[in-house]
């Protein structure tokens, strides 16, 4: 006789569902690869880590890395998704009130030189990545071009070239990032990059400092 369904199929559906225990531990599972990738990617850098290493690291059998992952680049997109894209949306997310475009690009690069020195594997792993890996670029390359965009068209900048603006502020902030990471520097450095980057699209030093040095709103990660 059938009934509304088997003993078996309701304890499956239930540790499928989402939010149900074998979800919860996929979920786990994923989250120790990843962040096993970003840890080794961080001291060694992208491309000299292998999927062994990283199954190692997590503790994991070598084979689970195929239940979550096809390829060692597709784990790397996932590691920029996590470590990136939750810091580019919350910066939106900050700066979406704020009317001065050069408050904005201040802002930003503050809070990206912050996290460097609170979470110093997030910095090295971005320092590792290198400014012309492509999934750095594809997360934050529109954002820092469509707010170097924003203070051209306010008139706060003057940029010849949006996209060579575009291009030194990575190489920048890559080589600010290195630099708070490898040596013992002040604190401060984070009003101080961004005064420098002012200056570069064009905004006079006396006001790059005051903006630099405003009151920086705090950056809330989502979960």
């Amino acid at each position: 006789m059938a009934y509304g369904g088997s003993v078996a199929t309701e304890t499956k559906a239930a540790g499928t569902a989402p939010g149900g225990r074998q979800q919860r531990r996929r979920e786990q599972t994923r989250a120790r690869l990843i962040d096993a990738a970003k840890n080794l990617m961080a001291e060694r850098g992208v491309e000299s880590v292998g999927i062994s290493e990283i199954t190692e690291a997590a503790d994991l059998g070598a084979g689970t890395f195929y239940n979550y992952f096809q390829s060692r680049d597709e784990i790397v997109e996932a590691v920029a998704e996590a470590s990136i894209e939750s810091v580019g949306a919350a910066l939106d997310r900050l700066t979406a009130d704020m009317p001065d475009p050069a408050e904005v690009f201040a802002a930003s690069l503050r809070h990206l030189v912050l996290r460097a020195t609170t979470d110093p594997v997030w910095g090295w792993f971005i320092v590792r990545m290198g400014a012309a890996h492509p999934k750095l670029i594809e997360i934050l390359g529109p954002r820092a071009a469509r707010d170097l965009r924003r203070g051209l068209d306010a008139g706060r900048f003057s940029i010849p070239d949006t996209d060579i603006a575009t291009s030194c502020t990575f190489g920048s902030l890559i080589s600010a990032l290195h630099l708070v990471l490898s040596t013992d520097r002040p604190e401060g450095t984070d009003e101080l990059f961004a005064r420098t980057m002012l200056a570069m699209v064009g905004v006079d030093a006396r006001e790059a400092e005051e903006i630099a040095a405003r009151p920086l709103p705090a950056l809330h990660l989502e979960p």
